[in-house]
């Protein structure tokens, strides 16, 4: 099966499992589960949420893999560069990311999509790494971003 065809499987999986659910934090380790149960490649799948009393910091939220970074400053870092732009971060190596955070030194590429509310808010970031140089594309940007406003899209926000 190849990437998209896998995209579609697991984006239909993590929409089926997540319907009427409105746990902003159920639907995080669904969608954190899910794709790292697809993915080989996928070596950090989670999610970092918006710290609301520090409104400029990160705190890690659902995840699949090794010990993750417990907060990350806007700006700083893969990660915070998504939070401080809010747009996709694609990064083919991470050693080549000017402030790159090394959580785990095993981690080598990695992508961070902005999750944001329906209106425009953002709430969280959806970050996966891998222990290969350039794993990600404009595929998995694509299908990532669609399924992130979709599967936040249609939940009642602020239930946790």
């Amino acid at each position: 099966m190849d990437k998209e065809q896998k995209y579609i499987e697991v984006s239909q999986q993590v929409l089926a499992v997540t319907e009427g659910e409105s746990s902003l934090i159920a639907r995080m380790a669904t969608v954190s589960c899910l794709l790292s149960e697809a993915f080989d490649d996928f070596f950090w799948t989670g999610f970092y949420l918006v710290d609301e009393a520090k409104g400029d910091e990160l705190v890690v939220g659902p995840y699949q893999g090794s010990l993750g970074c417990l907060r990350i400053a806007f700006g700083r870092g893969v990660c915070g560069a998504a939070a401080a732009h809010g747009q996709t971060q694609v990064v083919d190596n991470v050693h080549d990311f000017p402030g790159h955070i090394a959580c785990d030194s095993r981690s080598l590429s990695e992508i961070v999509v902005p999750v944001f509310t329906p209106a425009g808010k953002l709430i969280a970031l959806l970050d996966v790494d891998s222990e290969s140089v350039a794993t990600f594309d404009e595929i998995d940007q694509r299908y990532l971003e669609q399924m992130m406003a979709d599967v936040f899209a249609r939940c009642t926000l602020g239930s946790d």
